[in-house]
């Protein structure tokens, strides 16, 4: 990665959900350049496609077929370059990407973790964070109870963890399952954690 050309002494790296670099994650990339952070987005798909919210079963596959959960690794040297230019790095996740953005929360590198509903951090319970962390989840997972997860993140000391209603994907206002009232609180949780750590 390289310097972008701005006088931005934040960075933010966004990693997205399965579907790739849609219209969701450009509105996130946008909120952040607002913040005064330098935007740094990774694109999960070898071939930078994106799938439409009914391709799902296709994206995952593309996904684990591509063993993206460990592009971890290739992230955190991309941060310890990037810190060589900026002053505060944090690492944005949403589905998939907050899982991944949750496993680079042990580099020293790293100031600060944001992700909405990481369902599969349910696997990485063990990472310890060095950074603040804030972990929006949905009240609804198809895939596992989510509050079974809380008491063990809770017990992480640089770890805020919260549960809103609504479903995974909840926050996305161009899915099924966007909940205005949950995407807003959200919104102002990922605003005042961003004033915390400045």
């Amino acid at each position: 990665m390289s310097r972008q050309d701005s006088e931005a002494e934040r960075a933010v790296i966004i990693i997205p959900e399965i579907y790739g670099m849609n219209q969701y994650i450009h509105d996130w990339a946008e909120f952040f350049r607002v913040q005064d952070y330098d935007i740094f987005c990774v694109d999960l798909s070898p071939e930078e496609r994106v799938y439409q919210y009914a391709q799902s079963n296709e994206a995952y596959q593309a996904f684990v077929e591509n063993n993206s959960f460990e592009r971890y690794r290739e992230i955190a040297t991309d941060i310890e370059e990037l810190k060589k230019f900026y002053n505060k790095i944090i690492v944005f996740g949403s589905s998939v990407g907050a899982t991944i953005a949750w496993r680079l929360t042990e580099n020293p590198y790293c100031d600060g973790m944001i992700g909405f509903y990481g369902s599969r951090i349910r696997d990485y319970l063990d990472v310890s964070p060095v950074c603040p962390c804030l972990l929006i989840f949905s009240e609804q997972e198809a895939s596992f109870e989510v509050r079974s997860i809380i008491p063990r993140l809770k017990q992480k000391e640089t770890v805020d963890t919260f549960v809103l209603s609504g479903c995974h994907g909840f926050a996305d206002r161009y899915g099924d399952y966007y909940c205005e009232q949950s995407g807003n609180k959200g919104l102002d949780m990922v605003k005042s954690f961003l004033r915390k750590i400045d």
